[in-house]
Formats: structure tokens, C-alpha cells, sequence
């Protein structure tokens, strides 16, 4: 790693009141993992995670950005903004993929409370970024220094290029949820897409196992529904590879549009509830 230099030692607090003690080098904000982590109050659970994150995003980043992420100062390791933010946007994204239900309650509350002063944190750094550049521009001029090419130039950069990276970032976050929508709303669904029986079945949230004409059939509401369509001669798609229900083995199964399924599907799951009513009226 390359040695900082022309470092001035500054301070600030972020939203979260914690005091972020970092180095001004070249109108670029550097700090230890450890300061980022006081300042930005990440849980003791995500630490570690944090400290490793910001040296890997820092090397994958680097190229994207522009400039190395990660220097050293007095031999230890300081990281540039960039790579803080880069690094709190996958946390962000992973935070809309599952919430992190699988950690022990105590930390989950902990990583949900850090999630929540996310956009904070995030507006937080980029503001302290552009501080710093505007600093580095004002002490020049106050030097009667010209301003070059060069250094507007990188302060555009640096001060407008991650906001369109977080705003990119937005748009494929919604992207993701409305592809999420879609596939739990049955009336946003392509009535024409080929799948299998057991996925429409699945959809409409029924048990594919259940015999609806039992004790006339000991067909399975599957089984059931897959006749009725070789019997209509419905449109036949692709052929798909599939587990069988109860084992292990994989075969082939037909697919066939998910209207044409819906369709046969409400007629047995109809049939069934009529005669569930005769019988419970007898």
C-alpha cells in the first residue's frame, strides 16, 4: 500500500453524534476501519464483516472509482470515503434481499437500527467528501493559486460521480422490488409463460399432494390437472427437468401456459368444493 503524505489531521461528527477523526490529503477524506466504525456506529455482530468489506471493496473499487481506496498512514491502514460508501450500498442492498432473518434476534435488532440511519450515513459521507474538496479549492484561491484543470476536474468527479452511482443503485433496487411484486401478485403474471403444473399449482397455493375426486380418483390434484390438459390438447411448451414429489430422482415434465393450467386447475379445485357442500348437506 502507498504511504499517505500532506496529511492534515481534521475531525467531524456524524449523524449519529459519534466524533469521525479522519485525514484530509489532497481534498480526499481517509480514515482507520476502526474510526469508521465509532463513527458510523456499525453493531459489534457486523464488525468484522465491516473491517474485511473495506479492505476487499477497496481493492475491487479501485479502478471504478479512480485513485486508491486504501493507503497507509503511520503504518496503519486508512480508506478513502468511496470505499465506506461503496461498502455501506451492499449492506444496503443485502439488507432489501432478507434482512439478515437468520441472525439471533439481539442482532438483528442491532443491524436493523444501523440500517435505519443508512440514507443518513450515506448522505453524511458524501457532504463530508465535498466539504473537504471545497476546502482544498478555497485554500487556493486564498493563495491566489489558479485553480487547474485538473483539480476541477476531480472535485466535479468526486463530488458528483458517487451520488450518480447511489442513484443508479436506487433504480435497481426498485427494479429488483418490482420484479418481486410481480412475482407475488397472481394478476401481474404472464398468463402466457409456459411452466409446469406443480408451479401453477403452487401459485394458487394449493397442495399439489390432495386428491380432490377421492374415493372416485386416487389421482393427485397434479395428476388431475395434467390429464385434463393432454385430454383438451392444450399448447405443449418446453420440456422442463424436475424433482417428483417425496423423491429424490429428477425427470422430465411437460409445461404448458399458465392460463390454460389456471384454468383446468380452477375447474377440479370447483368440482371438489361443490361436492364437499352436497356431501356435507346429505
Amino acid at each position: 500500500m502507498k504511504q499517505l503524505s500532506n496529511v492534515a489531521q481534521m475531525t467531524d461528527l456524524s449523524p449519529n453524534g459519534n466524533k469521525l477523526n479522519y485525514l484530509l490529503s489532497g481534498g480526499r477524506v481517509y480514515a482507520s476501519a476502526k474510526s469508521w466504525i465509532r463513527a458510523l456506529q456499525v453493531p459489534v455482530a457486523m464488525q468484522v464483516w465491516f473491517e474485511t468489506g473495506l479492505a476487499r471493496t477497496a481493492m475491487l473499487k479501485k479502478d471504478s472509482v479512480g485513485g486508491e481506496l486504501e493507503m497507509t498512514y503511520m503504518d496503519i491502514p486508512v480508506y478513502r470515503w468511496p470505499a465506506v460508501g461503496e461498502l455501506l450500498r451492499a449492506f444496503d442492498r443485502e439488507w432489501y434481499q432478507h434482512q439478515y432473518k437468520r441472525r439471533p434476534k439481539d442482532e438483528q435488532k442491532d443491524i436493523e437500527n444501523f440500517h435505519g440511519h443508512y440514507e443518513k450515513l450515506i448522505n453524511w459521507g458524501y457532504d463530508l467528501q465535498e466539504r473537504a474538496l471545497s476546502s482544498v479549492l478555497n485554500s487556493e484561491n486564498q493563495r491566489n493559486t489558479p485553480v487547474t484543470q485538473e483539480t476541477l476536474l476531480e472535485a466535479i468527479k468526486q463530488a458528483v460521480a458517487p451520488r450518480l452511482r447511489a442513484h443508479d443503485d436506487k433504480l435497481l433496487e426498485h427494479d429488483l422490488v418490482i420484479a418481486e411484486i410481480k412475482e407475488a401478485l397472481p394478476t401481474m403474471r404472464d398468463l402466457d409463460e409456459f411452466i409446469t403444473v406443480k408451479q401453477a399449482i403452487t401459485e394458487k397455493g394449493f397442495d399439489s399432494t390432495i386428491m380432490p375426486l377421492y374415493p372416485k380418483s386416487k389421482d393427485n390434484l397434479s395428476s388431475l390437472v395434467g390429464k385434463k390438459l393432454k385430454s383438451n390438447e392444450v399448447e405443449l411448451g418446453p420440456k422442463v427437468t424436475a424433482r417428483l414429489d417425496g423423491q429424490q430422482v429428477t425427470t422430465e415434465m411437460n409445461t404448458y401456459r399458465r392460463r390454460d393450467i389456471y384454468e383446468a386447475l380452477e375447474l377440479f379445485i370447483t368440482n371438489s368444493r361443490n361436492e364437499q357442500e352436497v356431501n356435507q348437506k346429505s
